[in-house]
């Protein structure tokens, strides 16, 4: 019951994983769908060889179903059932066609088949426990084909044997129909005659459901027998190249355990395998179905053992061989390299006349090395001997390595070096000559301290010690590189103290400006604006402190007696400009916030000063005329406009000032000022054009009473300040000109 519960639960799992991969989305850029599903193999990336898909091809032209095969190298980035689903929304699949999509990457297969196989027996279950017994075993193995084969074998005998089962069915169905027109026929039977009846035909069924169970488990019983020859077979295959038997003998020992361990496998594991099934054939004859399917179960995990190490086998030995192959590259890799090194160090030795006798140690340690390798090989451990062998040859590598770098070190140790500890003496005595230092002594320990590092190098290559020696070299490079940070420093903070004595004079000059305009300003805020809080308030509160701080400062340094004593005062200097600059960034916000405090009242001021200008520019522009007579409504315009604008100015003088008042007050003396403007932009013009038309029409007046009275009437309303009626009276004499006596338009 246990294992049906499994099988249950398999085919439960698939069928809901089914059902997700048809239901989601369908992906872009899938391996690409064969063009028809006519041949019956579809190679689509060429993966098969010819001779698999003859076989395949001599298989299945011979069975009444029809079996096709696609196959993929990989269905990327859509799984192989989402492959398959969108190869059957492609595609018609006919009801006696089973499709087979194999992806070779993946080592696995899909099937797509129609409900002919479905109605014969071939279900969803059937499918997974031939895919699992026949396909997957050679899929773990490599061999695809042969999986795919005896999958299709597999299919196609389980049909056969459906047919036959249903055959057998009709006839006990016919035979079932006569008895029972027979029991029609008779009129009536004895109670002991009917009840043995029953009782015949319930241990008939009883025993006909037997017989198919135990038909059944027999055939798992044959499948499992038949899975076992194939695993023989496998077995029997498995060879190792005879030359092996020329190899030394702990090598020798090597391939004979793997043979052994086949052996023991050939007779051992495959006898036991056919004792079992025995065993099982015995218990079901029995009708111990249980116990049977207990022992079949026993086999197979046999067989999967089996497997398991055959597999293991195969691995053991291509370890075997890989260690082999390696160790020998090796050795004649190690044995070039150290016959290099060996001609290297001698013409070092001779070159500069130095024993360098770590670096002979260092060759000698290889002779160490080859007898730990040849150790290892006496031993079988030949791991082992890989591993000591990649190190020697490691060894060899950093050596020749480092007697690269002998030249090199040694142009370092006598010229280069020696030339930049000169140089650093004589830059350091330059800036005490420049009075950048209270003294020599703070150059001379450092410098002698690098000197004595530097009279270790030579031992040190005599010794053979090269990588030691660049090591002393790279520290003693980065000492000499420290003293000349520490003389830049010097430099910098000289320059510093000198820029600080120039600019703090003119910082303090600028904070006590801020001070004296701010004392008014702040008062002038807290009276008209009721303010008495931000960062003006906090900067100007901090003014004071900050200006005694610069003055302290600047009376230290001019007390001093020595001069651009910046070790001295160097700090205090540094913490005064620290705090200075933090003033001038603060300062700048200040004189933008007081700018934007009063925008309002500053803009207010500047449209009061436009509009005065205006009214005084048309007084003026009005007194150039020199008119006898000016209109009432303009002369109170102008009234009312200045009038307007004290009524701005009061408001804007107000303590505390309201601003939505002087708004207020401003918008309305500006529309006065504006209608003043165009009243008075208006009344020149006509003033301005009434004169030229009179003057240019006045010599027609002479012989046309017409225009001499219009231009007679258009002078008497203009000196009584009518100008505008004036111009039009012009006007009109104008235009009778025009049309009497063609006056020209200018």
């Amino acid at each position: 019951m246990s294992y049906a519960i499994q099988r249950m639960f398999r085919f439960f799992i698939a069928l809901v994983a089914s059902v997700a991969i048809l239901a989601g989305p369908c992906y872009a850029q899938a391996a690409p769908m064969p063009a028809s599903l006519d041949k019956p193999v579809i190679d689509i990336n060429n993966v098969m060889k010819s001779e698999e898909e003859k076989k395949f091809i001599n298989l299945t032209s011979g069975m009444k179903q029809t079996y096709k095969l696609v196959v993929i190298a990989d269905a990327k980035p859509l799984t192989l059932q989402q492959y398959a689903q969108k190869l059957l929304e492609t595609f018609t699949i006919e009801d006696k066609t089973m499709v087979m999509v194999l992806s070779a990457s993946e080592r696995n297969m899909v099937i797509l088949s129609g409900k002919y196989f479905k109605e014969n027996g071939i279900n969803q279950e059937v499918l997974q426990h031939k895919m699992e017994h026949y396909f997957e075993p050679y899929a773990k193995q490599g061999t695809l084909m042969t999986g795919v084969i005896s999958f299709v074998e597999a299919v196609d005998e389980e049909l056969k044997a459906f047919a036959q089962k249903q055959g057998s069915g009709e006839q006990v169905k016919m035979a079932g129909i006569s008895a029972s027109a027979a029991t029609q026929d008779v009129t009536s039977w004895p109670v002991w005659l009917l009840g043995g009846l029953i009782l015949l035909a319930v241990a008939s069924v009883g025993a006909a459901m037997a017989y198919t169970k135990r038909g059944r488990i027999l055939k798992e019983v044959d499948e499992v027998d038949e899975w076992r020859g194939k695993v023989a077979d496998q077995l029997n295959s498995f060879e190792i190249d005879s030359s092996w038997k020329k190899e030394p003998g702990r090598i020798k020992e090597k391939y004979l355990a793997i043979l052994t361990s086949l052996d023991d496998l050939k007779k051992d594991a495959i006898a036991d395998v056919e004792l079992i099934l025995v065993d099982a054939e015995e218990n079901l004859m029995k009708f111990r179905f249980k116990r049977g399917q207990e022992i079949i179960q026993e086999a197979k995990d046999k067989l999967f053992r089996i497997e398991e190490e055959y597999r293991n086998l195969h691995i053991r030995l291509g370890k075997l061989q890989e260690t082999l192959q390696d160790i020998v590259a090796l050795k004649e890799e190690t044995k070039q390299l150290q016959q290099k090194n060996e001609r290297r160090l001698d013409e070092l030795r001779i070159q500069y006349s130095v024993s360098f006798h770590v670096l002979k140690e260092e060759m000698n340690q290889f002779d160490r090395e080859m007898q730990a390798v040849k150790q290892a090989e006496e031993k079988g451990d030949f791991e082992d001997a890989r591993a000591c062998l990649q190190q020697a040859a490691e060894s060899q590598r950093a050596l020749m390595d480092v007697m690269q770098k002998v030249p090199l070190i040694r142009q370092t140790i006598v010229k280069d070096l020696d030339q930049e500890i000169r140089q650093l003496d004589e830059d350091a005595k330059e800036m005490v000559a420049g009075g950048y230092t209270s003294g020599e002594e703070f150059f001379n320990a450092r410098i002698v301290k690098i000197r004595g590092k530097y009279e270790k190098l030579p031992i040190l290559f005599e010794e053979g010690k090269i990588t030691e020696a660049e090591e002393l070299i790279i520290k003693i490079r980065e000492d000499i590189e420290s003293v000349y940070q520490t003389m830049e420093e010097i430099v910098t903070n000289r320059h510093q103290y000198r820029q600080y004595v120039v600019e703090l004079p003119y910082y303090l000059k600028v904070l006590k400006q801020d001070e004296e305009y701010l004392a008014g300003e702040l008062h002038d805020l807290s009276q008209r604006y009721l303010v008495e809080d931000g960062e003006a308030f906090h900067y100007y509160q901090q003014i004071p402190a900050v200006i005694a701080d610069i003055e302290n400062a600047l009376e230290q340094i001019s007390a001093s007696t020595e001069k651009d004593n910046y070790e001295r005062h160097g700090e205090t200097l540094t913490q005064v400009a620290e705090r200075v600059n933090q003033m001038m960034e603060r300062r700048e916000l200040v004189m933008k916030e007081l700018k934007v405090f009063r925008q309002g009242e500053v803009e207010a001021h500047e449209e009061l000063q436009d509009m005065r200008a205006s009214v005084t520019r048309v007084e003026q522009q009005l007194k150039r005329l020199h008119l006898s007579k000016v209109p009432y409504s303009v002369t109170s315009n102008i009234q009312i406009c200045r009038q307007a604008i004290d009524t701005v100015e009061e408001a804007l003088g107000e303590v505390p000032l309201k601003m939505q008042k002087v708004d207020h007050v401003l918008k309305e003396a500006k529309e006065h000022v504006s209608e003043l403007l165009e009243q008075a932009a208006e009344m020149i013009r006509d003033i301005r054009l009434a004169e030229d038309k009179i003057q240019r029409t006045n010599r027609f007046r002479r012989y046309d009473k017409e225009i001499a009275r219009l231009l007679q009437t258009a002078e008497d309303v203009f000196r009584e300040a009518e100008y505008g009626e004036a111009h039009e009276l012009a006007d009109q004499a104008f235009r009778l000109a025009q049309e009497r006596y063609g006056l020209d338009v200018e």
